[in-house]
């Protein structure tokens, strides 16, 4: 396997899998993926013994997935117990209400312009007793916040140069032999200019939602927090003084958040 799908279909899927089994049996269990991209977690938790997996996302990378498969796995075939749907920007989702036992999101969140809408619509989407895992990584203030170290591999580069200047020094940025993430779909079906493009204008995009921000919106949209999990940085990476003035030790220094709600 290549490390992208590796780290997505093993590595995401047992850790979402894991939180998800802490609350109730997978088996038989109803689970939305929300924002599945190109479903690889979504068939990695569905290979775990779910009893149904629905990717839900609004581009449909998710057709790619037996190409995916077939190149990783050997076979393009895909788990009986996985279905994928594309949904509208909104977070408005397809399904009735109360409709899964549980649900997750990996990696999404910081990407939303309204997560209070998101969790409305998780809360929905979940049956009264259900429970979901939120994941961020990495969290905006935290070294690569960026989602750029492949462009840009200065720990807190975004915050230490203005945007103009950072987003300058990414577009400069050439393409690296041992880019780990090159079984990605944007990288493997574009050429590196395009691909780099992209990034930035995701950098660009990002919501920049701290783990304090996140909790409070938890707090008013009817789901009920069971655990939080920060997970730290390296200790290599000390933020400079500058930084610490101006944000939360904290923040700086807290590179991802799980999340395990209950409705």
């Amino acid at each position: 396997m290549d490390p992208w799908f590796e780290s997505h279909f093993v590595h995401a899927a047992r850790i979402v899998c894991g939180f998800l089994a802490e609350c109730a049996p997978l088996a038989g269990a109803r689970i939305l993926d929300f924002g599945c991209g190109d479903g690889i977690t979504a068939a990695g938790v569905a290979a775990l013994g779910a009893g149904l997996v629905v990717g839900a996302d609004i581009h449909p990378s998710f057709l790619h997935l037996p190409q995916l498969a077939a190149a990783n796995t050997g076979s393009p075939a895909l788990p009986a117990n996985l279905a994928f749907a594309q949904v509208g920007p909104d977070c408005r989702l397809p399904f009735a209400e109360g409709t899964f036992d549980a649900a997750y999101s990996w990696s999404v969140f910081e990407h939303l312009p309204d997560v209070p809408a998101a969790l409305a619509a998780l809360r929905l989407a979940l049956k009264p007793g259900g429970h979901c895992l939120i994941q961020i990584d990495p969290l905006y203030l935290s070294p690569f916040g960026s989602h750029l170290r492949r462009l840009v591999d200065i720990p807190w580069g975004h915050l230490l140069m203005s945007t103009a200047a950072f987003v300058k020094q990414a577009g400069s940025a050439e393409d690296d032999a041992d880019n780990t993430e090159k079984g990605d779909l944007l990288y493997s079906q574009n050429d590196f200019a395009a691909y780099r493009k992209h990034l930035i204008e995701q950098f660009l995009d990002l919501n920049r939602l701290t783990v304090r921000q996140l909790l409070h919106a938890v707090q008013t949209s009817g789901l009920t927090l069971l655990r939080a999990v920060p997970v730290r940085v390296s200790g290599e990476f000390i933020p400079p003084q500058s930084l610490l003035c101006a944000y939360s030790p904290d923040d700086l220094l807290t590179s991802t958040v799980y999340l395990l709600l209950r409705r």
